[in-house]
């Protein structure tokens, strides 16, 4: 009787404890909604400031509801590159000369990585764009350091 009084005692006071934040809660889980400010500690100002991917070695534009989703496939030098964006390279954000086009950027790693497999390198970026800002665009282009492809709406 004894033994399970104070292990009764011993579960009310971690749940008391718990509710209280000194423990983590077990079995839930917790969302965080992303911040209007993502990103902001690569930008300076208006400009982003993270390099280009090296080579886009895929560019493929789907029609959806409301527009269409550009996405983009890039290879960096070395392995370690995130957090891969495609940026619009007009400072207003619209076409130039029906031409909408995108820079191909991520973080690159802190440290020197090596190059290994192509496979390992591989990185992905896709963008939606509304039937609004497609409105005169003739060509989608995504640009790297080396090369670039682009694609009809």
């Amino acid at each position: 009787m004894t033994s399970r009084r104070s292990v009764l005692m011993g579960l009310m006071a971690t749940g008391l404890l718990s509710g209280c934040g000194a423990f983590p809660r077990i079995g839930g889980s917790q969302s965080e909604s992303p911040s209007d400010s993502a990103g902001d500690e690569f930008r300076h100002s208006n400009e982003d400031i993270r390099p280009r991917v090296a080579e886009i070695t895929s560019l493929a534009v789907e029609d959806v509801t409301g527009g269409a989703i550009v996405l983009a496939t890039a290879l960096p030098t070395t392995q370690g590159w995130f957090r891969p964006e495609l940026v619009n390279d007009a400072p207003d954000g619209k076409p130039v000369d029906g031409v909408l086009s995108y820079s191909f950027r991520a973080v690159p790693p802190r440290e020197t990585r090596r190059q290994s497999t192509q496979q390992s390198r591989v990185l992905t970026a896709a963008l939606f764009v509304s039937d609004a800002r497609l409105a005169g665009v003739r060509t989608i282009q995504v640009n790297g350091v080396l090369n670039s492809r682009s694609v009809q709406p």
